[in-house]
């Protein structure tokens, strides 16, 4: 029986002790006091803004955990900002050129730094005890001191508004301004009025040119074929046999036409007499030239 009643204990007992040792190593493997036991280099990364950053927050590579930070942020002795120490998993190789900012999770939620390696191939990687540019992502505070701002350029802006509006019905939407816009706007009225019944005179002015210039037209037609007749005429005077030809072309006949038509006139048919020719022969005469010695 009392075999029997110690071998349950060292039972339980070892069932206690296995139980504790797993928990043991959970503790170790999840807890603060397994990263205790890694080997880790410090990188010091410099921001000009760190708040709400804490001693033990997260350090994360593309959403890994490769750290944690070593201290909170202490003021840099030259410049601005603060310098925050990161412990790095010793097997952990964070490439140059890789930035390094203050985020969170979430608007309220806790502060940690990650890590974004650059682009491309890596030209080397970065050495312990490095001094690294860092920046801060922005979180609720800064846009609520973002929205303070906002607010107050706004509240500015609103009273520069106020600040028109009320020069705007002061100066140019005074009565005076109003009553001369008013008398303004009739006088265009009046002036669009008579200008529609010039617009109809004048309509009247260019149907009657319009008229006038076809009756132009007409009359420069009828013209050129009066001319044209004309010639036809004049040619068929001019080269034809009749008598009018004769007249046109033969000198002699022309003459005593005229001639005849001359006696006809002095003397009439009955007492006719051929007192032209005589009158023609004195002129010869007188128009001769004297000869030397002569009278």
């Amino acid at each position: 029986m009392i075999r029997h009643e110690r071998g349950l204990e060292f039972k339980v007992g070892a069932f206690v002790f296995v139980g504790l040792a797993v928990l043991a190593a959970l503790v170790v493997q999840f807890g603060r006091l397994g990263e205790g036991l890694k080997k880790t280099y410090l990188v010091t990364v410099h921001f000009s803004d760190a708040s709400g950053l804490l001693k033990g927050s997260n350090v994360l590579l593309a959403g890994a955990k490769i750290g944690r930070v070593a201290d909170g942020p202490h003021l840099v002795k030259e410049g601005q900002g603060v310098a925050v120490p990161l412990q790095i998993y010793d097997f952990v190789k964070i490439p140059v050129g890789s930035g390094f900012m203050v985020g969170s999770s979430g608007l309220l939620g806790d502060r940690f730094v990650s890590v974004s390696a650059p682009p491309g191939k890596y030209s080397g990687f970065i050495e312990k005890n490095a001094y690294i540019e860092g920046a801060r992502e922005k979180g609720m505070d800064d846009l609520t001191r973002e929205g303070g701002q906002l607010v107050g350029d706004l509240r500015t802006t609103v009273q520069n508004i106020n600040t028109v509006v009320m020069r705007l019905n002061q100066e140019t939407l005074s009565s005076a301004n109003m009553e001369n816009l008013k008398a303004s706007i009739e006088h265009l009225n009046e002036a669009t009025g008579s200008l529609a019944e010039s617009s109809k005179k004048l309509d009247g002015v260019i149907d009657k040119a319009d008229a006038t210039m076809d009756s132009a037209k007409k009359a420069a037609d009828d013209l050129q074929g009066a001319m044209v007749e004309a010639r036809k005429a004049f040619k068929s005077a001019t080269e034809g046999k009749g008598l009018l030809a004769t007249l046109l072309t033969n000198q002699d006949l022309a003459n005593d036409l005229k001639a005849l038509i001359s006696n006809l006139r002095a003397h009439g048919v009955l007492f006719y007499r051929d007192s032209a020719a005589k009158m023609e022969t004195n002129a010869r005469e007188q128009t001769k030239p004297n000869r030397p010695g002569g009278r």
